[in-house]
């Protein structure tokens, strides 16, 4: 059964279609074309399934057929033999029609899955290249929805056209049957669909305006419920819980109704899928009885009739369902497209190699050097500015800083992070058991050790299995402290040549800020470390201190230095000490 095998997923290439061995062809912009393009992907597969669900879905009005052989040839006439050759002839064309039902759902899956894999490769891809400018560019809510609904949605779209295929060649069977058996019943059913066709017109695109409205608003609702998860510590602290529910409130039923929308067209696309065979079907009994009456048909080819008509309640329901997923899967292309053409950091002409070991890490725009192997702290009433320096040391915005004397816009990113690792204090920590949180990579000891040294011993020893409890994503079930600890052991076991912390002690009592900075200036000693504060513990310890005031260095020296020299660095850290 080598021909039903399943294709081999995830793909090695999601931009290559099946076969080829060219350019790999990169996705269209426009929601349809990007439908119509991820469908021929697999050209093989999709004739398949297509070619299946027709002969399929398209043999069965063609069933009632043999009821007129055995009406008129073997009931009419009493012919036992005849009615017997047509009633073996209807069960094998019934065998063989189920035998098709299956190969072709088979397909149809296959086909399905190699949409949702390849799309979800695709996104994948996208916010992996985009990396730290994610967060810059794209909402979490529409990140997330493109995972969890978008990427089903598509797949299903896909799925629905080998039956949109299979149905459509079973209404054109019935009107050929039937013209074939009666002009007038042939013209009642192609009167019959082009009326629902003029009807489901403006239907479906009401059903697009309203879907499109839907997704957005699922996207809105996403993204305020990620809101109220990472927060809910801190807006209980504050006291704005109550706000954001009444928020979140307020978005649900924005939700709601624009549900109710889409629920209007889709009630009356259900009931035209439903109601029109039925209607039809009348129609034709009554044509065909007074033609029976009048002798222009026979009793066979009346239940014949009968039959085909009869035959058309699964493929106009299953029409009408087919169009409604391929109308949201069309607006779910529409936010992977978006998602696809987000831009990106352009890439560097050249690149190139990095500077030894060592080398001073040095913005020009700010005036900020981290010389290796000293404690830098950069002390600045506007962290956000320390910040902005931090993500241009570190390559995450276009600048002209340089390691070395290699600009950072032109070295290789894996190299650079290698090397250079910026620290957010509110980092994200991913789950999972807690040492694979602090360091992913093997390396037991090296991981215990930068537990110690960010003095998250505590923390590790209070955990019913140490280091190997499984926490959830962001550590939730700790406290602020304690989860700012854990991601300063990662950081420290990260081993880079040059570390840039933002703010790692803040959420700590002044007992354990003192000794996480004694612990990390012996744990990275002769490697370059700069801090981003205002605390005096850090200040004291400090080789070097680096004085910022709008965005730019204005004083270096050591603690005693700047504050009996700058009023403005005294007062700083004053404030520090009264806080």
């Amino acid at each position: 059964m080598r021909f039903l095998r399943a294709p081999e997923l995830p793909l090695e290439d999601p931009l290559r279609s099946e076969g080829s061995r060219g350019v790999p062809s990169q996705p269209p912009g426009t929601p349809w074309r990007f439908l119509i393009w991820l469908a021929g992907r697999r050209k093989g597969l999709m004739l398949k399934a297509l070619i299946t669900s027709a002969i399929a879905l398209g043999a069965l009005p063609v069933l009632p057929f043999f009821l007129t052989g055995a009406v008129d040839n073997g009931l009419r006439e009493r012919d036992w033999g005849a009615l017997t050759a047509w009633s073996l002839g209807m069960i094998g064309a019934g065998f063989f029609t189920a035998a098709m039902i299956v190969v072709s759902h088979r397909y149809t899956v296959f086909w399905r899955m190699d949409a949702a894999y390849r799309t979800l490769q695709l996104a994948t891809r996208k916010v992996n290249r985009l990396g730290d400018e994610l967060r810059r560019k794209v909402t979490t809510g529409a990140v997330v929805s493109v995972g969890a609904t978008d990427i089903n949605r598509i797949s299903w779209a896909v799925d629905s056209l080998s039956p949109t295929a299979g149905c459509l060649v079973g209404l054109v069977a019935v009107g050929v049957l039937l013209f074939n058996t009666s002009v007038a019943l042939g013209l009642t059913i192609f009167i019959g669909v082009f009326a629902v066709g003029l009807i489901t017109g403006p239907l479906l695109t009401r059903l697009q305006a309203s879907q499109e409205t839907y997704r957005e608003r699922v996207g809105d609702i996403t993204e305020r419920a990620s809101d109220i998860v990472s927060g809910l510590r801190v807006l209980r602290g504050i006291g704005g819980e109550a706000r954001f529910n009444a928020s979140y409130r307020r978005d649900s039923d924005a939700l709601r109704s624009a549900g109710y929308k889409v629920a209007g067209p889709t009630a009356w696309l259900n009931s035209l899928g439903e109601g029109t065979p039925a209607i039809l079907l009348g129609v034709v009994i009554w044509i065909a009885g007074r033609q029976v009456a009048s002798g222009d048909l026979t009793p066979g080819q009346m239940v014949a009739a009968f039959g085909y008509t009869g035959a058309l309640l699964l493929p106009v329901h299953w029409l009408i369902g087919c169009t409604y997923r391929i109308i949201e899967g069309r607006v779910a292309a529409g936010k992977v497209c978006e998602l696809l053409a987000v831009p990106e950091r352009r890439a560097p002409q050249e690149i190139l190699p990095g500077p030894r070991e060592g080398a001073e890490l040095h913005d020009p725009e700010s005036g900020l050097t981290v010389k290796g192997g000293e404690l830098l702290a950069v002390a600045s009433n506007d962290s956000g500015q320390v910040a902005a320096v931090f993500d241009r040391l570190g390559g995450y915005t276009e600048s002209e800083a340089r390691f070395g004397a290699v600009p950072v816009a032109q070295l290789d990113r894996d190299e650079l992070r290698r090397r250079v690792l910026v620290a957010e204090h509110d980092a994200y920590l991913f789950a999972g058991a807690l040492a694979s949180v602090v360091a992913a990579r093997d390396g037991h000891d090296r991981v215990e050790a930068a537990v110690e040294a960010a003095s998250a011993h505590d923390v590790v020893e209070a955990l019913p299995d140490g280091l190997d409890t499984e926490l959830d994503n962001q550590a939730r079930t700790l406290s602020g402290g304690q989860r700012q600890r854990l991601r300063l052991a990662r950081a420290i076991a990260a081993e880079p040549e040059v570390l840039l912390l933002h703010e790692p002690t803040s959420a700590v009592d002044s007992h354990t800020e003192a000794r996480i900075v004694d612990r990390l200036a012996e744990a990275r000693g002769g490697r370059a470390t700069a801090v981003a504060t205002t605390s005096p513990l850090w200040l004291g310890r400090a080789d070097r201190i680096a004085f910022v005031q709008g965005g730019k260095v204005v004083a270096t020296g050591r603690h005693r230095e700047l504050a009996a020299e700058h009023a403005d660095y005294r007062a700083l850290v004053t404030r520090g000490e009264e806080a």
